[in-house]
């Protein structure tokens, strides 16, 4: 399966896209639930005597609920199954072409295939000739980004909380690497915070595997978000491996801890910014590591985190520890399971 074509996000200097889908959470949605069935946007009504696709059969066994989101890729609805009291997040998938309908196909494959707490998982799904109705586990909470947003200072000021979050995602990765899966859009955009009533962090999950590949594949990609693409991209005798959700783990490590992104570009231009970004990754090919930290912390904890970052950082994909290597660094206080 080739990788050329892929979509690719632009961050500009945010950490988070400022014109990404309009995900929503739960807890945040201002539509009530609605007792009525799942009805598709696109379709044109039909007349009272036609009879019912095997797709309307299908989703006529599923109330829907309320929106969760929307945007470019299409929608998102909470919807239940009638015989019972499960929800699913469900997303609805607009048909292109045959080269971006094989990467859906692929996502679903891969969320099919997850038997992970730290992994979100589809559930099942079906189609037509013009959607994808992917059903996935619903999540309660809000994306990482989302968090960050609201309390730019949250991780700093609560390091052991950083470590939880940070050692689900690893053992998301590693679990997704034992399978030969490289996510390839590690952002806090794709990191799902689960929350209890009171706010709390209860759990952490990857989602979105639109860009995740198998490696055993050996496909040469060039995408993922550019701020949080490694240099090796910019190689162009790199073959996709692993090693590049450890470079955006550590990207992704340095917002969570100081609110922004260490390679941005505040250019208004989109081409333009983006060049920029690419020529600032591709230059640290020439090195042997990235520090974004101008001065180090003097206080212990943090300095702790720096070094994790820095150790994720290192310019030559075939020299970055794996994720269960860097399990191995988190601090041992840290609790193992988030969900008792």
């Amino acid at each position: 399966m080739s990788c050329e074509g892929a979509r690719m996000s632009f961050e500009g200097d945010s950490f988070c896209k400022e014109s990404r889908s309009k995900r929503r959470s739960s807890s945040d949605s201002s539509s009530g639930s609605k007792r009525c069935k799942f009805e598709n946007p696109d379709s044109k009504p039909s007349g009272s005597q036609k009879s019912k696709s095997p797709i309307e059969n299908f989703m006529s066994l599923y109330i829907f609920l309320k929106l969760l989101g929307f945007g470019a890729f299409g929608t998102v609805k909470l919807m239940k199954e009638q015989n019972s009291s499960r929800v699913y997040a469900v997303k609805v998938v607009k048909k292109m072409d045959s080269e971006k309908d094989a990467k859906i196909r692929s996502e679903i494959k891969f969320g099919m295939e997850i038997d992970s707490e730290y992994v979100c998982r589809v559930i099942k799904y079906s189609e037509d000739d013009e959607h994808f109705y992917i059903f996935m586990e619903y999540l309660e909470g809000q994306d990482l980004c989302d968090f960050i947003r609201k309390d730019p200072k949250f991780f700093m000021s609560n390091p052991k909380i950083f470590w939880v979050v940070v050692e689900s995602i690893l053992r998301g990765l590693a679990y997704l690497h034992s399978k030969g899966i490289a996510h390839l859009d590690i952002k806090p955009d794709n990191i799902f915070l689960l929350m209890d009533d009171k706010g709390n962090i209860v759990g952490v999950k990857l989602i979105d595997l639109g860009l995740a590949i198998d490696i055993n594949e050996k496909n040469k990609c060039f995408h993922g978000t550019y701020a949080y693409m490694g240099p090796e991209f910019f190689n162009f005798c790199w073959t996709t491996g692993l090693p590049a959700d450890i470079w955006s783990l550590g990207i992704t490590a340095f917002v969570m801890l100081r609110g922004y992104l260490p390679i941005s570009s505040r250019n208004k231009d989109r081409q333009e910014a983006k060049k920029s970004i690419f020529s600032k990754i591709a230059s640290l090919l020439s090195t042997i590591s990235f520090n974004p930290f101008f001065k180090r912390s003097e206080n212990a904890e943090i300095s702790q985190i720096e070094d994790f970052i820095l150790s994720c950082l290192i310019t030559d994909p075939a020299n970055r520890l794996s994720a269960d290597d860097l399990l191995k660094t988190i601090p041992v206080s840290t609790p193992l399971q988030l969900i008792p």
